[in-house]
């Protein structure tokens, strides 16, 4: 035995760690950031062994056993008492312990969720092991081990909890501190934390699932039949963690066990079963909401206790029309030949999900994981109701394919007693494309501004003949080292990249009038267009890119009652080659950052003795992930002939007369002054320093309470400058310069070019987050989560639609970023969310009242949360920048807030029980339940004078902006579901 005193040498190490963690929290008023969870899809049970004169119990042997899987794994208590199971799969646990001359100690019900550390302090009273202590506990309700700021939305959770969507993304909104909107089918949700527009790390399994072109993408959808559970943290994840400064969503696939057991659905909503949509044109028909559901899935054991499989389908139809709405007239439709224009553009998804996985016991030291994942997703008529602002017809509709199929493997080996390596590899891939739909229109595309976008669907770059293809290799090699009271880790993430891209070679005729376009098609006046785009040149585009990634961290428990997580991280990507022989010179040669090393750090420290309470707190730094399109704008607008857009004019010599296209470029054309997209030669990934400080307190064995803060702090954040201009030849009455749309050395640093529109590196932000939770682990039929987050978030970086998937507009002043200083566009100053799962238990006497009540099942989740920002933008270019977000004069960013949100989602279930565990389910789930308005934009455009003054009131002065739509109302989805 080692007495507790022999910790004595150590306690001037423990003073000179909890100095340092003390200087690093100090950063809350500066920089700051990071640690936490030290395992992406597994889970550890550890602790510290004492007698009952709470000495130090050395070599005692711990079994932990999988009772869903017979999964054991054996390990010895070290010098200073500590033991440790790292890398273990997610389920129920039995540990025991053992130690001659004593009595054997046997704990059950240890539930290991991803990411999670369960501790299990054990004391040993003296003894024989023939004598059994049995406890039947899980860890405590406050993790004595977590560092990070995170939530797992467990498997009750994701079966009770309504969702309409079927997209499971959106319960990331669950989280405290993130902020933005959910999305009603596959798509994608907006998400974002820390202040970071939209950096979310997307995973399966801890493997990537990110797209790497823009901010906020993720690369496979999942569903309800893939995924156990979903672990999300928005700060402090350990150094193993990175290529993002925002959150990290991992979802965990399920697995199979001893028992075969499997589920059946069928979920069905219909027109009648949702109101009309807020905002809807008075009279307007409701639109169609239909959709039929169908899911199965079945898991089981191949061999008992070594092999376990797991299967799962969804199929998804759903109507998606009643958000397209057509507005263009039934005088206009007949005035331009069109044929009657229904109420909405007829989209409609079919959408089908598949996994096979397999786990397999390969022998007493090897663990391997297998797992396939199968997505497609077809869409008819898959476009909005407008285009560049005017109003589509169904002639412009195109259909819509993305399939991506996803293959990894983990094997997890075990090295002895105090070794392990876990080895990850993946292969993903996704393909997307357009073609026309059964609607559309032949020959060319034509618009008449205010009216009507009509013909062939080819007006855009990404109308029919678009295609898109990524393909994503990557190895993840973990090794642990178990030394007394430390788990050292280290490993390497190498991820390649490969994207094509086919634009469509778009021909568009613009007409002035309708009367234009009928004189022109009757053929006697075909001159009467205002101008004709074509696409000349190389459609198609290939890139590659590689991103590489190695960490170091120490998970160091000090004592029994604290615990150091500190280590660190570094990642560099090596972005796509360039073109060497690019007009333009910064576009010839990418500049590679590689100065991305990111120290973290943190703590956890339980207070008390009886382990209810605990201070979490971490401080480091954490880099952005890569976004790809900046590169891939750099290569398609690089100033070269290869690809060019011809725009003529009626009068142009080889201008076409309607409806002919151009076989080539018109004899003597000269190819107008134009942009060029680049990246800066300064450019470097933004960085974020995050610190954060909770206190979380178990009421009692049931309920805990938490309160958090937050500082980050960013830097060399991205911005798209016009970086062309020069020799302003006016003023704003703000101070904002006005350029000359002249061409010419005295308006343009390089006169080749037109505007160069270049990704810098800097803008900053900051955010300032206060949070508090009130949690009551399932226990009793009743399971919440509740949390308030208090957040500022600000930047001088306004990310657009070429960075992002939620943009925000352009900068409006090239000589002054600050005149952009404001909210970013997911800033929301007030968030609740709240979570409850409830099967309440019945104990009455009437066998016809308990039989009514008994097997019922609810399920709400519910967000209230401010507007967010709205931008107030001028009808005007005022400053001819080349950057057309101009706002007007004295007129903030972001400064307009959407009304607050009030959005409560409900599910009710009742199971029936057959015959052993075949039982049915009816369900019936609604969305926006008491169906509150909730506006998602309103038409913020204004009318100025060329100066930038307004005609009319602002916001501030009384002005009202007409909502143009909102979130979804009420929704009624009915179904059952069989489960054996």
């Amino acid at each position: 035995m080692i007495s507790s005193s022999a910790l004595g040498s150590e306690a001037a190490r423990v003073r000179l760690v909890l100095a340092l963690a003390a200087i690093a929290l100090g950063s809350l008023l500066g920089p700051a950031s990071a640690l936490a969870q030290s395992q992406a899809i597994n889970g550890t049970i550890e602790g510290t062994i004492t007698d009952d004169s709470a000495a130090l119990l050395p070599g005692v042997t711990v079994t932990v056993t999988n009772l869903e899987t017979g999964a054991a794994r054996s390990v010895l208590s070290n010098d200073v008492g500590v033991y440790r199971a790292p890398l273990l799969p997610l389920g129920t646990y039995r540990l025991t312990a053992e130690l001659a001359g004593f009595k054997k100690f046997e704990q059950s019900g240890i539930t290991l969720t991803a990411g999670e550390t369960a501790v299990v302090n054990i004391r040993l009273g003296v003894g024989q092991l023939s004598e059994v202590v049995s406890v039947v506990a899980d860890s405590s309700v406050v993790d004595l081990a977590r560092i990070d700021q995170g939530r797992t939305i467990n498997e009750r959770e994701l079966r009770t909890l309504p969702l309409t969507s079927r997209n499971p993304y959106n319960f990331a909104l669950l989280e405290p501190g993130v902020t933005g909107f959910e999305t009603q089918e596959f798509g994608v949700p907006r998400l974002t934390a820390n202040g970071m527009l939209l950096r979310v790390n997307y995973q399966i399994d801890g493997n990537n699932n990110t797209q790497k072109d823009r901010a906020g993408l993720r690369q496979m959808p999942m569903s309800e039949v893939m995924i156990r559970e979903v672990k999300v943290i928005t700060t402090g994840y350990a150094p193993e963690f990175g290529q993002t400064a925002g959150l990290i969503y991992n979802a965990v696939t399920p697995s199979g066990t001893n028992t075969t057991k499997g589920q059946f659905s069928y979920r069905f909503q219909r027109e009648s079963f949702a109101a009309t949509p807020f905002f809807a044109a008075p009279g307007a028909a409701k639109p169609p909401t239909d959709v039929d559901l169908f899911t199965a899935d079945m898991g089981g054991p191949i061999v008992r206790d070594r092999v376990q499989y797991f299967a799962g389908f969804e199929n998804t139809n759903r109507d998606l029309s009643g958000g397209r709405v057509i507005t263009i007239s039934a005088a206009n439709a007949a005035a331009l030949g069109l044929t009657p224009q229904p109420a909405y553009i007829p989209a409609a998804l079919d959408t089908k999900f598949a996994i096979g996985k397999v786990d397999v016991a390969l022998n007493a030291t090897n663990r391997l994981t297998a797992r396939y994942i199968y997505f497609d997703n077809f869409i008819v008529n898959n476009i909005g109701s407008t285009t560049a602002g005017v109003p589509n017809s169904v002639e412009q509709v195109t259909d819509f394919s993305d399939r991506q199929h996803s293959t990894a493997a983990q094997l997890v080996t075990t090295l002895g007693a105090d070794k392990l390596n876990e080895l990850r590899v993946q292969y993903a891939t996704r393909s997307q494309g357009r073609v026309p739909g059964a609607f559309a229109g032949t020959g060319t595309a034509i618009r008449v501004p205010q009216v009507a976008n009509f013909g062939a669907p080819i007006a855009t770059t990404a109308d029919a003949g678009f295609a898109f293809t990524q393909d994503v290799f990557e190895v993840i090699d973990n090794f642990t080292i178990l030394r007394e009271s430390h788990s050292y880790k280290f490993g390497f993430d190498i991820q390649h990249v490969s994207d094509t891209r086919t634009q469509t070679s778009f021909q568009l005729y613009t007409f002035p009038s309708v009367a234009a376009y009928n004189a022109a098609r009757a053929g006697t006046a075909p001159f009467g267009y205002t101008t004709f785009q074509q696409f000349f040149g190389n459609p198609d585009l290939e890139y590659s890119s590689n991103l590489y990634a190695f960490f170091v961290q120490d998970d160091w428990r000090l004592s029994p009652n604290l615990k150091l997580l500190y280590g660190i991280r570094y990642d560099v990507y090596d972005v796509p080659e360039a073109l060497a022989d690019a007009p333009y010179e910064s576009s010839q040669d990418f500049v590679v950052d590689k100065n991305n090393w990111q120290p973290r750090a943190g703590v956890v420290w339980t207070i008390d003795e009886r382990g209810r309470t605990v201070l979490r707190a971490n401080t480091g730094l954490m880099y952005d992930q890569p976004l790809l399109a900046a590169y891939e704008r750099a290569l398609l607008e690089d100033g070269s002939p290869a690809r060019t857009t011809v725009s003529v004019s009626p009068t142009s010599a080889g201008a076409p007369a309607f409806p002919n296209t151009l076989e080539n470029t018109p004899p003597g054309f000269v190819r107008p002054i134009g942009d060029v997209s680049t990246v800066d030669p300064e450019f470097r990934i933004a960085r974020t320093w995050q610190s954060n400080v909770q206190v979380e307190h178990a009421l009692n064995d049931r309920y805990s309470v938490a309160a958090g803060f937050q500082y980050v702090k960013g830097h060399d954040l991205p911005v798209i400058s016009n970086v062309n201009l020069t020799g302003p030849t006016g003023m704003l009455a703000d101070g904002r310069p006005i350029f000359s749309t002249a061409v010419n050395a005295s308006t343009r640093i390089d006169p080749r070019f037109r505007n160069v529109f270049a990704v810098q590196s800097i803008g900053e932000a900051t955010y300032r987050a206060f949070t508090l939770q009130m949690a009551r682990r399932y226990s009793g039929g009743l399971q919440f989560d509740l949390s308030y987050t208090l957040a500022k978030s600000e930047d001088n970086a306004p990310l657009t639609t070429v960075l992002s998937v939620q943009g925000d507009q352009g900068r409006v002043d090239p000589a002054s970023l600050d005149r952009d200083l404001g909210p970013h566009i997911l800033d929301q100053r007030h968030t609740f969310v709240a979570s409850v799962v409830a099967h309440p238990s019945v104990n009455v006497e009437n066998n016809v009242l308990r039989a009514i009540l008994k097997d019922n099942e609810f399920g709400i989740f519910a967000l209230f949360a401010s507007g967010i920002p709205v931008n107030i933008r001028s009808n005007r270019e005022l400053n001819n920048d080349g950057i057309a977000s101009d706002r007007p004069l004295d007129v903030p960013r972001n400064s307009l807030n959407l009304p607050a949100r009030y959005n409560v989602d409900f599910r009710y279930s009742r199971s029936f029980h057959i015959h052993g565990p075949v039982r049915i389910q009816a369900i019936a789930e609604l969305k926006n339940l008491f169906n509150s308005v909730q506006w998602a934009g309103v038409n913020s455009v204004v009318s100025t004078s060329t100066a930038g003054v307004t005609d009319a009131l602002l916001p501030s002065e009384g002005r009202q902006f007409p909502p143009t739509f909102g979130y979804e109302q009420r929704q009624l989805q009915l179904g059952f579901k069989v489960y054996f």
